[in-house]
């Protein structure tokens, strides 16, 4: 029984059943080069156009830019072979508004077997896109969250691990270190008391040997000290201090070469902190610019402040740091020194940080600058 037959056989006819779907269907009707013919109440109201506005227009007035020209073009290649497409469509409104329709485009054929016009029957998805948005932008973002939590709990992991092994080793190194402390100190004592009294009788070849007898003692106590810094988890101590006097003590512990000049600051500043410890970062870091000149070079300690921070650079003419050793340079154990533990700048980064403060390093030249509170 055909659609006609059914709807007299209801006592109904295509004007009472338009009215009956009009309120749930979006439709609309073009001839064959795709020119609308007929639209109902529904597609003015979520097109915004009136009846007259659409009728004779194409449906590229409602073209969105949402779709690609492959999509049109597959959907016109459906239809014009005589299959109805599915599918869901953006469509821009009268007054620039955006919609969604779930849409079936259905081909019309005469008695010939000959496509006359097509027929557009749509459902308004728009709110469901809409939800469909907003729980894909939930779901990446809980995706983001989640991968940022995994990169938390494995840094935090790998950081309890490293942690584990380096207070094992920092115990067993500190007792080492600590047995060897009392010896080294009775050499570097006497050395430094017999330097006149040998210097005056020997020749330069000797005199060399000398010197590099005392730069490895001077090298093996720094190494010592920087275990048991390293180990000991002693609170910092603030109090009043003259940075230029914290300076010229640790001068003390620089390794002494005749081709290397280093520039203090002249103007100082007051810092509350802890001088000891203050005073071991910078012979640390001036030690470890001595070092990177071999020799020959500058290094130029500069200070400055302002109303909140004191800013503490150390230069060095040197070569510079190979790029792929920035990002690893305080991490502990790592080193480039033939005799290097790896924990100096470790400890320098706990101290200035357990003050409150920043340290970084920038190369060209390198610079390792400090920023602590004033």
């Amino acid at each position: 029984m055909g659609l006609t037959s059914s709807l007299k056989k209801l006592n109904l006819d295509l004007s009472d059943l338009e009215d009956v779907l009009a309120d749930h269907f979006i439709a609309a009707v073009t001839d064959t080069e795709g020119n609308i013919v007929y639209v109902n109440k529904k597609f003015c109201e979520i097109s915004k156009y009136s009846e007259d506005e659409l009728l004779g227009q194409n449906h590229r007035i409602l073209k969105s830019e949402e779709h690609s020209p492959q999509f049109y073009a597959e959907l016109w290649n459906t239809i014009t072979v005589g299959k109805t497409w599915h599918g869901e469509i953006k469509n821009r409104a009268k007054d620039g508004s955006f919609y969604w329709v779930k849409t079936t485009i259905i081909p019309i054929f005469d008695n010939d077997k000959n496509i006359k016009n097509y027929v557009a029957i749509r459902t308004d998805i728009t709110n469901e896109k809409k939800i469909q948005d907003r729980l894909l932008k939930i779901e990446q973002q809980l995706i983001r969250q989640n991968i940022a939590l995994a990169t938390k709990v494995e840094l935090k992991s790998s950081d309890l691990i490293k942690s584990e092994r380096l207070a094992t080793i920092g115990t067993m190194a500190s007792r080492v270190a600590h047995d060897l402390k009392n010896p080294l100190t009775i050499m570097h004592t006497y050395a430094d008391m017999l330097t006149p009294e040998i210097l005056s009788k020997l020749d330069s070849k000797d005199k060399e040997k000398w010197f590099r007898l005392q730069n490895s003692i001077f090298d093996m106590n720094r190494i010592i000290e920087d275990v048991l810094d390293f180990a000991r988890t002693t609170e910092i101590k603030k109090k009043k201090s003259s940075f230029l006097s914290i300076l010229r003590l640790s001068m003390n512990h620089i390794r002494s070469s005749y081709g290397i000049v280093i520039n203090l600051p002249e103007n100082d500043v007051s810092l509350n902190c802890d001088p000891r410890k203050i005073e071991g970062v910078m012979s640390n870091l001036i030690n470890n610019a001595v070092y990177a000149l071999d020799g020959q070079g500058e290094v130029n300690v500069s200070l400055s402040s302002d109303s909140e921070f004191i800013t503490i650079q150390v230069k060095d003419s040197g070569p510079g740091i190979l790029d792929e050793h920035m990002e690893k340079i305080f991490e502990p154990m790592f080193t480039t020194k033939n005799t290097g533990t790896g924990l100096g700048l470790v400890i320098c980064k706990s101290i200035v940080e357990q003050h409150g403060g920043t340290i970084s390093v920038t190369n060209d030249p390198t610079t390792f600058t400090i920023k602590l509170p004033l």
